[in-house]
């Protein structure tokens, strides 16, 4: 039998004087688009991208966590500046989030393949609980006010930093890092909305195996004030740069298999299935996300390749597969 969560938030509401804003949505989306992860990574394939993703959690609760999300880059200035932008929309019961956000991001040549990317955004928060969903309680209650809903907004800004040496990324990351900032409740007397500030650590590296076989390494830590730390590991084999399959483990309890390719004219589609292995996740059903991407000049089917060609050989495969010179004895 399904489970219902409204009265959940109801008890929240009641006996909460505050509300914390960073239960936000997770996503697998990042295994083959880096920007959302961390948006300095804009224009980490050297292509313009737009990416449209449609996630549903905990498939046994009624009400679950429901997210569209649509983000996406483009190039500014000679391959180095790309100016990006995420908005979604969370929904999970009668608690709604809605955030946009603007980024920009600055990509500086340091070597022979390295590359290091920087980059800064501002976002923007919108908390909501809709009282008019919420069943089984009483309207003369002085808390509603005849009011439908209690909402509040505010903003941040974050920044973002990466190390890519052809196949290897370390990079560290702070999605929001003003602290402790409330949001402008609209209605006196309601509860605070607050956000904390935020962690994000991720390193991958992406393994030259067998002739077109790849396989990268992903490994992320999040880390938001007075909150348990988040850690995810995956591995994803890629076959000719255009087709990718892996697992994903994250230490909350859940395994999650993803799958994907490239379909042709630019357009990309990626899908994971999750399932609970303890915690919260145990029992609540299991989680589907599904994405469509399409990246701008996309000519060949390559990928996992930048668009120049660069980048995209490691340097253990240049050494073990440097040709040989022939020698050819024409006595």
């Amino acid at each position: 039998m399904k489970i219902r969560i409204t009265y959940l938030f109801l008890l929240l509401l009641v006996f909460s004087g505050t509300l914390s804003a960073q239960q936000f949505p997770l996503t697998t989306q990042y295994l083959y688009n880096p920007y959302a992860l961390n948006p300095a990574m804009a224009g980490y394939f050297n292509y313009s991208e737009i990416h449209l993703d449609y996630r549903r959690e905990w498939t046994q609760i009624d009400d679950g966590p429901k997210t569209v999300r649509l983000n996406g880059f483009g190039n500014i200035y000679k391959q180095k500046m790309w100016l990006g932008g995420e908005m979604y929309m969370d929904k999970t019961g009668v608690f709604s989030l809605f955030k946009a956000s603007v980024s920009y991001s600055y990509i500086l040549q340091t070597g022979d393949n390295q590359r290091l990317f920087f980059g800064v955004w501002a976002n923007y928060f919108q908390n909501s609980i809709s009282l008019s969903d919420m069943t089984e309680i009483n309207p003369a209650d002085p808390l509603l006010q005849g009011r439908s809903s209690i909402s509040g907004s505010t903003f941040n800004a974050g920044f973002g930093i990466d190390y890519n040496w052809q196949g290897l990324n370390v990079g560290f990351a702070m999605p929001n890092a003003m602290a402790d900032n409330s949001y402008d409740v609209t209605n006196p007397g309601s509860p605070d909305f607050k956000m904390q500030r935020e962690f994000l650590f991720h390193a991958s590296y992406l393994f030259y195996l067998v002739d077109n076989w790849q396989l990268q390494g992903f490994a992320v830590y999040r880390k938001t004030k007075n909150m348990p730390g988040n850690f995810e590991m995956s591995a994803m084999a890629v076959y000719m740069k255009q087709a990718w399959a892996g697992l994903l483990y994250r230490n909350t309890g859940a395994l999650a298999v993803n799958i994907g390719g490239y379909v042709g004219y630019g357009f990309a589609l990626n899908y994971s299935f999750e399932f609970g292995t303890g915690g919260i996740n145990k029992g609540s059903g299991t989680t589907h996300e599904i994405t469509l991407s399409y990246r701008f000049g996309q000519q060949n089917r390559k990928y996992f390749e930048n668009k120049n060609g660069e980048y995209s050989r490691s340097y253990r495969r240049q050494s073990i597969y440097k040709p040989t010179p022939q020698i050819i004895d024409y006595r």
